[in-house]
């Protein structure tokens, strides 16, 4: 077994639960929660009453890079004695710039965060060579798509692996949310792309660092061969969304 997070999930159920803009147009907690073990991603962690009817209102692990793991920091007090106490933290340690030597990622991370990590470099390195990925490409896989060849090349004890709030970058929203005038590092700052993410990230290129595509078709491979059950929302093509205030804000 990979690691210590999963000595329970023999015959559970286990859903990982997507951020895509679409899945902020249901409510789909009840069934997302009937799960034994519900994953959720980045900017999930602190969603709100409202969201949580979207998403799910459990999370039993969490998922992260170097981008959301400040959240740690942010809901220290849930993780320690309240909500969060119980959450187990998978690391990505994916990224782009794996010519950089001198770029070690634990530098990055809050100090007393506990977590396992999907994949070592080396077997990133190893992947990205089978799917004939090249480490300088201007995509990088996005932490959906590891989690997903995680659970099942990795873990597989589980009775089910499902999937839901994933489109991999189809769907986006044309509305994109700007920094606060008084953030200390972007004041003011205007995402660059349409957000793929519900939780409306500031891009800073014009485009998803993720290459749809090829995700899309992969994971309809695994699908096709029995490995995981996608509950695809509407379909999986170019699309734009509506955005509905779900962060309450407008912009």
């Amino acid at each position: 077994m990979a690691s210590s997070i999963f000595k329970n999930t023999k015959n559970k159920s286990i859903i990982l639960v997507g951020n895509s803009v679409e899945i902020m147009e249901h409510e789909h907690h009840e069934f997302i929660d009937s799960h034994d073990i519900v994953v959720h991603f980045g900017s999930a962690l602190g969603a709100t009453d409202k969201q949580k009817k979207s998403i799910g209102k459990r999370t039993d692990i969490w998922v992260t890079g170097q981008f959301r793991a400040g959240l740690f920091n942010k809901f220290y007090s849930e993780f320690k004695n309240g909500e969060y106490k119980n959450i187990k933290i998978l690391l990505n340690r994916c990224r782009k710039n794996w010519h950089d030597k001198t770029w070690i990622i634990e530098d990055k991370l809050p100090n007393e965060m506990k977590y396992e990590t999907m994949f070592s470099d080396k077997e990133m390195f190893g992947m990205m060579e089978e799917l004939n990925k090249s480490t300088k490409s201007e995509y990088r896989f996005s932490a959906g798509f590891l989690t997903i060849l995680f659970f099942i090349f990795k873990v597989k004890n589980y009775k089910s692996l499902s999937l839901i709030g994933f489109d991999f970058f189809a769907k986006s929203t044309k509305t994109r949310r700007m920094a606060p005038l008084d953030d200390p590092k972007i004041p003011g700052y205007v995402s660059k792309c349409d957000p793929h993410s519900w939780h409306m990230p500031l891009y800073t290129v014009a485009q998803s660092s993720h290459e749809m595509q090829f995700e899309q078709d992969y994971v309809l491979m695994l699908e096709r061969r029995g490995l995981l059950k996608w509950h695809i929302l509407s379909d999986l093509k170019k699309s734009k969304i509506k955005y509905t205030n779900w962060l309450n804000k407008k912009y």
